[in-house]
């Protein structure tokens, strides 16, 4: 049986994706994780694997169409099989049930049973085409002609939070998705078509008009909601960073030569973050409905600049990793970034995050919870400071800000500061490190 090729999920709010452009043709041989197709969504441009081995064929889109999650884009023939067209794909499901298996949810079958409803004239949206309970819900108020709460419209999560937002009735609005699914592009236009029509006052000229989508929108929706739905309290101290530098140069030089790799101050930051949040595994930590949960690995993202705004993707298991190691993976990931080349395992996974501005000039900032994570680390740059050091003399040393931003649903004032007080030893006496 041919398998498909669904649009997938790479991000937790992900309802599309826009394909950029496929790099294989239809009947061309593809081998199992090969890169077949490009894939941008609202953070990144994203490549898609191959499900299996086998010929690509039924390629049922093209550059610049835009594909919900889970719907089928093209199929592996699998060897020794002949491709007959599938169904369409606005009907076809992402993949049929398997033999014997129910076609539909527990739930979905104990409220048919409740009600005397027949399964088979139930249209099912979940996976495979099965009946869930809100196919069952939505079914009973079509046949009663009653009218379906707000809560059991078809919508997805993200739809539902703009919904709440902008004061709008998801019975009102149109949906575009599968099954006729309610997106937030759908929200945002039934917002918008509320909005009333108001003369914008006198500010002169518009330079140009920006619409507030893709990655902008991301970022704008992400950070509302973690400052919406946190209590953010920041805590900073003043480092030191004059051995951390020392290191940094005398490793870099060998580095470049021996292996090709450029040690920077952020790998340094992200050793000294991994092996303090060793110390401190309450920070290292994710909020996920009622529960904390504090991951054995540390995974820390890294903030970086692009055109479209800002991606994090994730240095891996850095507790275990050596600086010249993390050195490598930030540069082949910070590159990936740059260029639009990230994979999904790269900003997945990430469990604390660091952002660093100190190479844009900026003294001190409070940088924004990455949620659900515990905290994040905001760093400026390095600047030479008069300080007060032994015996009361007065020293010109390089000095850095450094600003922890915490959920204090999860973290303490007392762990972040705690927490705060051994990266600063750490990056004042980096041989602790090596421990």
């Amino acid at each position: 049986m041919p398998i498909p090729v669904i649009m997938p999920k790479f991000e937790m709010a992900q309802e599309s994706g826009k394909i950029l452009r496929w790099l294989k043709r239809e009947g061309e041989a593809v081998t199992k994780g090969e890169a077949i197709l490009e894939v941008e969504t609202d953070k990144v441009a994203m490549e898609v694997e191959a499900p299996a081995s086998g010929t690509l064929v039924g390629i049922r889109v093209g550059p610049g169409e835009v594909v919900p999650i889970g719907q089928p884009i093209a199929y592996i023939l699998l060897p020794g099989e002949t491709w007959m067209e599938a169904p369409a794909a606005s009907s076809a499901p992402v993949a049929s049930p398997p033999s014997g298996a129910p076609r539909a949810t527990p739930l979905a079958e104990r409220l048919a049973r409740a009600h005397g409803v027949d399964l088979s004239e139930v249209p099912g949206t979940g996976p495979g085409g099965r009946v869930t309970k809100a196919d069952v819900e939505a079914y009973l108020a079509r046949s009663s002609g009653a009218e379906v709460p707000e809560g059991k419209v078809k919508a997805v999560p993200a739809a539902r939070r703009l919904a709440r937002e902008r004061g709008v009735d998801l019975r009102t609005v149109e949906g575009t998705g599968p099954g006729g699914r309610i997106q937030s592009a759908d929200v945002l236009r039934a917002a918008e078509a509320m909005r009333p029509s108001v003369e914008a006052p006198a500010r002169g000229a518009i330079r140009r008009r920006v619409p507030l989508t893709g990655m902008r929108r991301a970022i704008a929706e992400r950070m509302t909601r973690s400052v919406r739905e946190a209590p953010q309290f920041t805590v900073s101290v003043d480092v030191d960073m004059g051995r951390a530098l020392a290191v940094v140069e005398e490793l870099s030089a060998w580095a470049e030569r021996e292996a090709g790799v450029r040690v920077t101050l952020t790998a340094l930051l992200i050793r000294a973050c991994a092996w303090a949040l060793q110390r401190h595994p309450a920070l290292n930590a994710t909020l996920e409905g009622d529960e904390i949960l504090e991951w054995e690995t540390v995974n820390i993202g890294v903030a970086v600049a692009v055109p479209e705004g800002l991606v994090v993707p994730v240095v891996h298991g850095a507790d275990q990793l050596g600086l010249l190691a993390i050195a490598r993976a930030l540069e082949e990931k910070a590159g990936r970034a740059r260029e639009g080349r990230l994979r999904p395992e790269d900003l997945q996974g990430g469990t604390f995050t660091l952002s660093n501005l100190g190479m844009y000039g900026v003294d001190r900032f409070t940088a924004i919870l990455n949620p659900p994570q515990a905290a994040i680390l905001a760093v400026g740059r390095v600047a030479k400071r008069p300080v007060v050091g032994e015996g009361d003399r007065v020293e010109v040393r390089p000095m850095a800000a450094l600003t922890l931003t915490a959920d204090h649903r999860i973290v303490d004032g007392a762990q972040a500061a705690r927490f705060l007080d051994d990266l600063r030893a750490a990056l004042e006496r980096p041989g602790i490190l090596l421990g």
